[in-house]
């Protein structure tokens, strides 16, 4: 069995009789318009490889792992194998690309080639309860229906070797489930693990200096490179990859690239090996760049390893700040009674979909997006209101939003145009909250902020 890296969390497993892709995302500009690779990928001439590839497994719908623009251009034979998520969207949207979708049971060793295996995994393993303790809310009135967590690992093998993809998936639910299900496996020979955290935080929050940015920063990539470890501790696997969330901002935005709290790969050796050498753990680095492969038989890759060039990657962040984002290139012209309406419907789902999930929010959120008003949703009465900027009550807590007008309109007209978590990766918001605590569901009920 081979391991290639194509960019980020897109890698291919190569075995005797089978070659199944992973989480595709190879064009520029998802999220938006604001996430690049670098290195750039060529997908035009890499396409015949692409498209040799017998499967597809989708992780979970961000567009770093189902990107449509990629999807778009590869081979719709190909079969695309996903969980059986309570909720439908990620299947609905790769059946729109023209796939044919194939959902999973969890947790189930499944035969999709010759001797080839993939067992999906949901993040909470279907248990509403865990998702609950993490998130705060679900819907205990049917605990068959599935998982309600967006995020799922997976593990893959060929009767021979096994590489775990744990993904995207929060650590705080994967110790609850993983050991239960690595009990089925004699081993694993490689752990596919993220190592930095793609969010908002710190770059976007205004309520932080540049020194406490750069501060809250580096405590960023410590946690995500301690969970990284925390995976290889559960797993023990043979070698480890660190991969997954590596993406560089573009545009307007390409002056927070340096804050965002990602380690580098070369950082993320360094930090992880020390850590496995002063432990009982005996896995190995696989220390490969992008387009390269690894064997797992020999231990061997097809080209030697390069450190990463911080001058070229600089020359490359320069070369992409002047692109523009999909809703700055939007002709129509949005006034504000627009966006008041649909502000005003939105709420109504807001109100029904977080008291039914039983989303709990502490503080008043504003939604400032450059004109003379502001939105306001008042936490405690559950009212909505279109107030003055000077009017925000400075005496509660409150999380105040700041967007472009083009982007909150096609988020108020719903997921299908665009949504609350895509642009909060995407870096699009900014934010300024009071106090500096992070209150989760704040966030997850904005989810359902749309119409």
């Amino acid at each position: 069995m081979k391991i290639k890296l194509f960019r980020s969390a897109t890698v291919g497993i190569i075995s005797r009789n089978f070659k199944l892709l992973q989480d595709p995302w190879l064009t520029d500009g998802e999220y938006y318009g604001s996430w690049y690779h670098y290195p750039s990928f060529d997908l035009k001439n890499n396409l015949d490889e692409l498209n040799s590839y017998d499967a597809i497994y989708i992780s979970h719908i961000h567009p770093d792992h189902c990107s449509e623009k990629t999807l778009k251009q590869l081979d719709k034979c190909i079969p695309v194998y996903i969980h059986k998520y309570h909720s439908k969207f990620l299947k609905f949207k790769i059946e729109r690309q023209g796939f044919k979708v194939v959902e999973l049971d969890n947790n189930k060793r499944t035969k999709i080639g010759p001797d080839f295996f993939i067992n999906i995994m949901a993040a909470d393993n279907c248990d509403p309860k865990l998702c609950y303790k993490f998130t705060g809310c679900a819907n205990f009135e049917d605990l068959s229906i599935g998982s309600q967590q967006i995020d799922t690992l997976a593990i893959i093998d060929d009767n021979r070797n096994s590489v775990l993809n744990v993904n995207d998936c929060p650590l705080e639910l994967a110790t609850n489930t993983l050991p239960n299900i690595l009990k089925n496996y004699d081993k694993i020979d490689v752990l596919l693990t993220g190592y930095g955290g793609a969010g908002p935080y710190p770059q976007c929050f205004e309520n932080l200096s540049t020194n406490e940015k750069i501060y809250e920063s580096k405590k960023k990539k410590i946690n995500f490179l301690n969970k990284a470890f925390e995976y290889i501790k559960i797993s023990k696997p043979k070698y480890y990859l660190p991969f997954a969330g590596r993406y560089t901002l573009s545009g307007s935005l390409a002056h927070l690239n340096s804050i965002r709290g990602l380690p580098e790969t070369d950082d993320a050796y360094d930090y992880i090996d020390e850590k496995i050498s002063s432990s009982d753990l005996e896995t190995l680095p696989i220390k490969i760049n992008p387009s390269s492969e690894f064997n797992i038989l020999d231990g061997s890759s097809d080209k030697p390893y390069l450190k990463f060039d911080k001058v070229h990657y600089n020359d490359f962040i320069k070369s992409i700040s002047n692109k523009k984002f999909d809703y700055q290139l939007q002709e129509e012209q949005i006034n504000d009674t627009q966006i008041f309406d649909l502000a005003e419907s939105a709420f109504l789902k807001f109100i029904e979909k977080t008291s039914q999930l039983n989303i709990k929010i502490n503080s008043d959120i504003y939604i400032d997006f450059n004109s003379k008003k502001i939105l306001n949703i008042r936490s405690n009465d559950k009212k909505f209101n279109v107030i003055d900027k000077d009017k925000i009550d400075s005496s509660r807590n409150y999380v105040l939003y700041n967007l472009e007008k083009n982007l909150l309109n096609n988020i108020l007209n719903g997921p299908k145009f665009a949504h609350w978590n895509n642009a909060e990766i995407g870096s699009h918001l900014k934010f300024f909250r009071k106090p500096n605590i992070f209150e989760r569901n704040i966030y997850l009920g904005m989810c359902y902020y749309h119409n």
